[in-house]
């Protein structure tokens, strides 16, 4: 039924019956068997303008999608529309600015900011597109000095439910912009955008790792050092066991730790200061602190790049009490379907800059992600045992950033944030064309 579709295509218009199709339509977490109708691998903005314009003419629904993070099943019976080839990077250092197409990932955007003091706001891998990061939130290493990737969204050139490409910004459609600022691909498709830039003079780095033995006081540590730390600063927290298969580096293989690693844009004395509160509580096994270029941000934690199966949970807290450690401990302490528990540190103060719905600052003072990288059924059972434990503490909702697959915007937004995303939604894609990550309820 795509025929009249790819003869106006320039770029590949991939079926169930192409012998690649379970290659393409595949997304980057392997654990979500997305089922899509047909897959645009759109060469240029031209052919997301021609999908859409298909789509509405056929009832059918598009949703945008670039690397494949993020994936749910909601996009189910979709045109899903791969943006990748959409990578043009255009950097105004003086206006601090860069315009980004809707495939660029944090990556290649940090590597053409290495030698310029800016740095943008990637979180823990370069391989997260720019554009899905910003419209889902975007928790980052420099979150606590400046803001979520959603705060940091300029402007945007979107296709709308019409088929018609136009650039947006606060002045244009200032409701369409708050919603695209935590709301995901619903509104339509974005095929660029317009990012702030951040001073880093001197970005610093660095990891102490711990034997998992010492958990208990070094999160007890870090606990302290985090409410004492500079605005400038961020740490995030792990227990971390590696599995024993020969992928792992053999100094690691095997083994688990307790790690805390650390990172600022500038003055790297306030980071070591921050440091030293932990470092006094354990015995690291290895500690490193180093200088660091734009482009070594993205991949500072090691987060592997290629697709793999991974199932999380995320949830909040406002403080490191000694009982949530020995929660923490008691699941993720040993070795488990739970390969790691990583506690970050959220935005310090400040208002956001541009009005969105995930533009201001969080709710809680940290973020919890626990992590299953093993094809297991059982994996999803214990993460959401060990979710369910962590109720006691739990301190308010949060942006669809690390959102479970099986989550809901129900789980992010207030009842008043949500009717007015429907109200937008309502107003500029009224046959629901567009289908997000994360649908609106």
């Amino acid at each position: 039924m795509f025929e009249d579709l790819q003869q106006v295509l320039t770029g590949r218009l991939v079926t169930p019956d192409d012998p690649d199709w379970e290659q393409v339509r595949r997304a980057w977490n392997l654990s979500v068997d997305q089922r899509p109708r047909a897959v645009v691998v759109a060469a240029g903005p031209s052919d997301v303008e021609h999908t859409v314009a298909y789509a509405g003419a056929h009832g059918l629904k598009v949703a945008p999608q670039a690397g494949g993070h993020g994936a749910t099943r909601a996009l189910d019976g979709t045109i899903v529309v791969r943006t990748d080839a959409l990578d043009d990077i255009w950097i105004d250092s003086d206006a601090r600015v860069a315009r980004i197409g809707a495939g660029v990932r944090w990556g290649a955007v940090q590597t053409a900011l290495d030698g310029t003091g800016l740095t943008g706001l990637p979180g823990s891998t370069g391989n997260i597109s720019v554009v899905g990061f910003c419209t889902g939130g975007g928790s980052s290493w420099f979150s606590r000095p400046y803001g979520s990737g959603a705060a940091s969204l300029r402007a945007a050139e979107i296709v709308d439910a019409a088929g018609e490409r136009r650039w947006i910004d606060d002045a244009s459609d200032a409701d369409l912009m708050w919603a695209l600022r935590g709301g995901g691909g619903n509104f339509g498709v974005v095929t660029a955008a317009e990012v702030d830039l951040h001073l880093a003079p001197a970005i610093t780095g660095a990891r102490l790792m711990f034997p998992i033995e010492q958990a208990e006081q070094v999160l007890t540590a870090y606990g302290k050092a985090t409410q004492e730390a500079a605005s400038q600063v961020t740490l995030w927290a792990y227990l971390v066991h590696y599995p024993d298969v020969p992928a792992v580096p053999e100094g690691v293989r095997g083994k688990s730790f307790c790690m805390v690693d650390g990172m600022t844009p500038y003055q790297p004395e306030a980071l070591e200061a921050a440091l030293s509160t932990v470092r006094a509580a354990g015995t690291p096994v290895s500690d490193t602190v180093q200088s660091l270029q734009p482009s070594g941000v993205g991949e500072f934690n090691s987060v592997p790049a290629p697709p793999q199966a991974l199932s999380l949970i995320t949830s909040t807290f406002d403080e490191l009490t000694p009982d949530l450690i020995c929660t923490l401990l008691e699941y993720c302490g040993q070795p488990s379907l739970i390969f790691q528990v990583q506690v970050r540190h959220l935005r310090a103060s400040a208002d956001a800059e541009r009005p969105g719905v995930a533009a201001t600052d969080p709710a809680a003072q940290y973020m919890l992600l626990a992590v299953s990288i093993v094809q297991d059924p059982q994996a999803i059972a214990v993460l959401q045992k060990f979710q369910e434990a962590l109720t006691p503490w739990h301190a308010g909702d949060m942006s669809p950033t690390g959102l479970s697959a099986w989550g809901s915007l129900d789980d992010c937004y207030s009842p008043a944030d949500l009717a007015r995303l429907r109200d937008i939604k309502q107003r500029v894609d009224p046959d629901d064309t567009f289908v997000g990550n994360f649908r609106l309820p």
